[in-house]
C-alpha cells in the first residue's frame, strides 16, 4: 500500500513546477500532462470560438486558468470561460466561469477526467464540455452526467459548434 503525501495548500500556491502545473486536491499535488499539437489545436479552437462572442456577450476565455473550487481545491482548466466581465482582483478565481471545458490527453485516464467534471458542475459551472481530439467527438456533462453530443450549442448566445467543423483541418 503506498501513502500519499500531504502538502500544505500554501506550499501548493506558491511552488515552483517543472512542466505543466499541477492541481492540487485536499493536500495532494495531483501531475497534468503534457499538451500535444491535437490538443492545444482543440483549446485554440475553442477559445477562437468564444472570443467571436466576446464583444456581443462579454465572455472571457482563459486558457490553463487555476480554479478554486474550495479551500483545499485547486483545479485547472484547459479553458475557462466567463461572463459579464473579466474576474477581478483575484489571483486564482473563487466564482464558478459560465464555461469549462476540458479537453483530453493521450495519458489522461477517463474517471479522472469525470470526476473534474462533476466537480465543476457541483460547483456551479453552468456548461462543463469534454472535447476529445482522438476520437473526434464532443461531450457535455451535467446533472445526469457525461452525454455525446453532435454540437456544442448555446442558444441563449445564438451560436454552435458542430463537430465537423470544430475538427476541420
Amino acid at each position: 500500500m503506498t501513502s500519499k503525501t500531504v502538502v500544505p495548500v500554501e506550499e501548493y500556491l506558491r511552488g515552483s513546477f517543472d512542466g505543466p502545473d499541477p492541481e492540487y486536491v485536499d493536500g495532494e499535488i495531483i501531475e497534468r500532462h503534457f499538451g500535444s499539437i491535437p490538443h492545444f489545436k482543440a483549446q485554440e479552437r475553442m477559445l477562437e470560438f468564444f472570443r467571436s462572442l466576446k464583444q456581443s456577450f462579454k465572455l472571457f476565455g482563459y486558457p490553463e486558468v487555476t480554479l478554486r473550487l474550495s479551500p483545499s481545491r485547486y483545479r485547472i482548466a484547459d479553458v475557462a470561460v466567463f461572463s459579464g466581465g473579466r474576474p477581478a482582483g483575484k489571483k486564482y478565481p473563487t466564482d464558478p466561469p459560465e464555461f469549462v471545458i476540458e479537453i483530453v490527453s493521450e495519458d489522461d485516464r477517463f474517471v479522472e477526467i469525470l470526476e473534474k467534471l462533476a466537480e465543476y458542475h457541483a460547483w456551479g459551472v453552468k456548461h462543463a464540455w469534454l472535447v476529445d481530439p482522438w476520437t473526434r467527438k464532443f461531450f457535455v456533462y451535467d446533472a445526469s452526467g457525461l452525454h455525446e453530443v453532435p454540437a456544442f450549442e448555446l442558444p441563449e448566445y445564438n451560436a454552435k459548434i458542430p463537430i465537423a467543423e470544430f475538427f476541420a483541418d
